[in-house]
């Protein structure tokens, strides 16, 4: 054996073990973006995907729940909806009448936390049941409902301080919210709070948020759009929901540390 071959064999073990060092080390990171985004969508009727109901003239198709599975199944992204809200199947606000055009249910993606009638308050007495879910990302919505009360921004701010406290290394969207088929300053307001200090207030903390403008898509030419509304009154149409889809996949798309699972 020549000099060389004996100092091979030297090294050769070493530069081994080393390589085999890095593998394990970065094994967990392949592991955890091989696994799929456990996303919840969370909040009211919205989330649900209310239409015109009770009356459910207008089909339900799951809101922008559905939208936003076509986008991140085409995009690439393994994901999986969770939470456990039986709505509408329960019959809350009367159950819809058609056949879904794409039924989350034959999916297992019919998961999420909205819930017909929920204000902050009760989205904030609700975050065990979210945290409990394991999500790695939350899609919230809420204060429709609150009929623009100054305690809407107060309980949103401890919704994002609980779950935070609970999970702190999870990711969170809030949506800046839909308007009502009439104007309020109040829903303005709100949304004013969500995007200039509510959000960037988190953000300096280092959580990992973000925000997203659900308000714009009932507007057309600037102004709140009736023909948007499928009840007149607050719920989206399908045009709408499906622009809160993509408005959602955007958020999803630009959020840092999910484009691994592309």
């Amino acid at each position: 054996m020549n000099m060389n071959s004996m100092n091979i064999n030297r090294i050769l073990p070493h530069w081994i073990a080393v390589c085999l060092s890095g593998l394990i080390a970065l094994a967990p990171a392949l592991a955890q973006a091989d696994k799929p985004i456990r996303i919840l969508c969370a909040g009211d009727s919205i989330t649900v995907g209310c239409t015109d109901n009770p009356k459910w003239q207008v089909p339900f198709e799951f809101g922008y729940r559905s939208g936003l599975y076509s986008r991140l199944l085409k995009g690439g992204y393994r994901f999986q909806f969770v939470g456990d809200s039986p709505q509408p199947w329960n019959g809350a606000s009367g159950k819809p009448t058609n056949e879904p055009v794409l039924d989350l249910r034959k999916f297992d993606q019919d998961h999420h936390r909205g819930y017909s009638g929920a204000a902050t308050a009760g989205a904030l007495a609700a975050v065990r049941n979210w945290i409990a879910d394991d999500p790695d990302l939350i899609l919230l919505m809420v204060g429709i409902n609150d009929g623009g009360k100054p305690e809407a921004k107060e309980n949103l701010n401890k919704i994002l301080q609980a779950v935070f406290a609970a999970k702190p290394g999870v990711g969170m969207i809030v949506a800046q919210i839909t308007p009502k088929a009439k104007f309020v300053q109040a829903i303005m307001d709100y949304n004013t709070y969500i995007r200039e200090t509510l959000v960037p207030s988190f953000q300096a903390q280092g959580r990992r948020i973000t925000t997203v403008d659900q308000y714009a898509n009932l507007l057309k030419d600037g102004a709140i759009d009736p023909s948007l509304f499928s009840n007149g009154i607050n719920h989206p149409g399908p045009v709408a929901y499906d622009r809160m889809a993509q408005t959602w996949y955007e958020g999803i798309r630009a959020f840092p540390g999910l484009q691994t699972n592309l």
